[in-house]
């Protein structure tokens, strides 16, 4: 199959025009790609922070709440005491211990449960983009499908896409002028967004380092209680 040769002269202003938005296009893509690595850079540090948060720092804070009731426990159920009016406040003590630790639990379970409720929203939000990948993926694979096509069909010497006539010519440069308009806007729409999405995704990153600094203190904090509660025990064994 011999070559086409193409010289028109309004040629090198359009192709000047098209390279120009290639370019931005391509880095656009460039761009794209580098903003989603940093989110998933982020979305990756958010659930290193949730377990280090949730499933260690809250579990040891959880435990040492839980020893700290025994130690109460154990401490006033050491005293010895002399009547019935001891006895009662004693006894009044370790109801009040009990109930103070079933009044923080219950307030804890009520925070668990907000956030579970939350957490549960964003699955279904997370499961609609999901959707929402799956459905440009499939338009993907549609437009390669119907150019691949139209390059079998070029390939085969058939009529689709070897028209020529000056109708047709002059149907496709007007489609090709809006087809450059279109791109052209569409692109410097996505300029805006792309320096968005990078700016929040630079802010995101700050928060979660912050965060993950905050998780690190808190759980010092944790075990310095810890070592007062054990230090606690060791004059209750004693």
């Amino acid at each position: 199959m011999g070559r086409i040769g193409m010289n028109t002269k309004s040629m090198p202003e359009e192709q000047k025009r098209i390279s120009d938005i290639r370019t931005v296009v391509m880095s656009h893509k460039a761009s794209l790609y580098q903003s989603r690595a940093m989110i998933e850079e982020n979305r990756m540090m958010i659930l290193s922070n949730y377990a280090a948060a949730f499933m260690g720092n809250r579990q040891l804070a959880n435990h040492n709440t839980d020893e700290l009731f025994a130690n109460r426990k154990a401490i006033l159920e050491s005293f010895e005491t002399k009547n019935d009016v001891e006895a009662e406040s004693i006894r009044a003590k370790l109801v009040n211990a009990e109930l103070k630790f079933l009044e923080n639990r219950s307030a804890l379970n009520t925070a668990v449960l907000s956030i579970s409720e939350e957490m549960a929203k964003i699955n279904a939000h997370l499961i609609n983009i999901n959707n929402k990948i799956m459905e440009a993926n499939e338009k993907i694979v549609a437009f390669n499908a119907s150019h691949i096509d139209i390059n079998r069909q070029l390939l085969e010497a058939t009529s689709v896409g070897l028209e020529h006539s000056v109708e047709e010519s002059a149907r496709l440069k007007s489609e090709n002028e809006a087809l450059i308009e279109c791109v052209a806007s569409e692109s410097q729409e996505q300029s805006e967004r792309i320096m968005e999405i990078m700016e929040a995704s630079i802010e995101n990153a700050e928060a979660l380092s912050e965060n993950k600094n905050t998780i690190s203190v808190r759980r010092d904090e944790i075990m310095k209680n810890r070592a007062a509660y054990l230090k606690n025990r060791n004059i209750i064994n004693a």
